[in-house]
This record gives C-alpha cells, structure tokens and sequence, in this order.
C-alpha cells in the first residue's frame, strides 16, 4: 500500500547517493508524491536513468560527495530554477571493507569524507532556506552494523556512529529553527549492488533467520521510512535513529 503525504507536492527535496540503492528508492518516492527532487550522485548514468524512471521528476547533478567545494557547486546546479529546499536526505555512502592493520590513513579520511562529511556540509548550507521558509526535515542515513559489530568495517562504523552523534547534536541546535532531524538505521537492505555481489541462497536464509519479519528489507522500505521522518506526522520527531532492520534481535 502507497501512502499518499500531499504536503510534500511542489516541495524540493535533495537526496545524495541517489543514482542507485537506497537513494534512488527515495528520490522516485519523493517525486511520486509531487516533490521537487534534486538528486546528487557521481554516477552519471545512474542519474540520467533515474531522470527517465522518474518522468522528468528529477533534476540532478553529478557530484563526488568528498570533495566539499564541488558537492556544493553541483548542489547549487542541482537547484537552480527549484524552490528552497524543504527536505534534505543525506544518504550516500560506501562501505569499505579492510582491516583495521591494513587501513592507511587515507583509507580512513576518504570513508569519513565520503559516509560523515557531507552530512554536515549539505545541512550547514541548506539550513538557512528551510529556517526561512518555515522549516524543515533533515534525514541522515546511518547503519545498524556499527551496533552489531560487523568485522572489518573500523572506519564504516566510525563514521555511521557519528552521524547518529550528528543527527542528535543538529537535532539539539536546529530544533528552534522548525528543523527537525533524525536518523534511519537500516539493516540488511537488498539494494542492487547487494543483490549482485551479496545474496545467495545461504544469505538468504540467514537473512530471514534473523529477522523477526522473515522478509527481505528493500531500498523502498528504507524509502518510506524517510517519507514518514519527513512528513509533518512525524512533527514531533527529531534527535531519534529509527531502526528498520526486520526486527533483528
């Protein structure tokens, strides 16, 4: 069943990471409810695809994530003709999976700069629109696998962790601002990369084993999730992770 949120019709929207996964499901719920969607990914094809799926719905720029200065150009290309923006999505993200005697300090400041860092710089910017006009939801994506502890994923959980600490600390500054922001955990979401490399019949079963739901989490239940944290029936929600992993116990 399709919720329908009226509110967010002719309202911009920004999403990161949205040529694919978790992202893309976002942007195409957003722009099936009427948003304005302005979607950041440094996969070229993933956005012009994403533009063809969402029926013009969509307008995008190609942006590497890590790099501040030229994610803040390709926002501002991403918005150019939009309205201010009214909810932001900080989703993209990369799990770089080494081990913590094998990780260089490269390895490490490029997974911050790329899961923790554009978290800040996008809502740094984009919070004086939402405060001027009248408000806004800020949604950042984290992880359950810093609480289950997934091996070899050091500087993954680092980062996922302080985009909880991030999310609490906003939540605390930008609340008297009318902006509320929060955090979805996911859990063990088939995206299509995990799908590709990922599942297997083993993974599968395992997967449902886990869960108290025996269902396979897709990028749309993430999606929706952010719809709800967005919409005014979660008014007075902000400073919280919302766990949607299945019931993993």
């Amino acid at each position: 069943m399709t919720i329908c949120y009226p509110e967010f019709d002719g309202r911009t929207v920004v999403v990161t990471g949205a040529a694919a996964g978790i992202g893309r499901a976002t942007a195409l719920a957003f722009a099936a409810q009427g948003a304005q969607v302005a979607a950041l990914d440094r996969d070229a094809a993933g956005l012009e695809s994403l533009v063809s799926e969402a029926e013009g719905r969509v307008a995008t720029a190609v942006a590497d994530v890590a790099d501040a200065d030229a994610l803040l150009a390709a926002l501002d290309r991403a918005l150019e003709g939009l309205g201010p923006v009214r909810v932001l999505v900080n989703n993209a993200g990369i799990d770089d999976r080494r081990g913590f005697e094998q990780m260089t300090l490269a390895d490490w400041r490029r997974t911050l700069a790329i899961n923790l860092d554009p978290h800040f710089v996008l809502s740094q910017r984009l919070t004086p629109q939402m405060r001027d006009a009248g408000g806004g939801a800020i949604v950042n994506l984290s992880s359950t696998a810093f609480m289950k502890l997934a091996a070899n994923l050091t500087s993954y959980h680092a980062a996922k962790a302080g985009i909880v600490g991030l999310t609490r600390g906003l939540a605390r500054e930008l609340g008297p601002q009318g902006i509320r922001v929060n955090a979805i955990a996911p859990g063990r979401v088939v995206t299509e990369r995990v799908r590709a490399h990922v599942v297997t019949p083993e993974w599968e079963r395992e997967t449902r084993a886990l869960q108290c739901l025996p269902e396979l989490i897709l990028p749309e239940d993430i999606a929706q999730s952010a719809l709800w944290l967005a919409s005014s029936g979660a008014r007075m929600m902000t400073g919280q992770v919302l766990i949607v992993d299945g019931g993993v116990v």
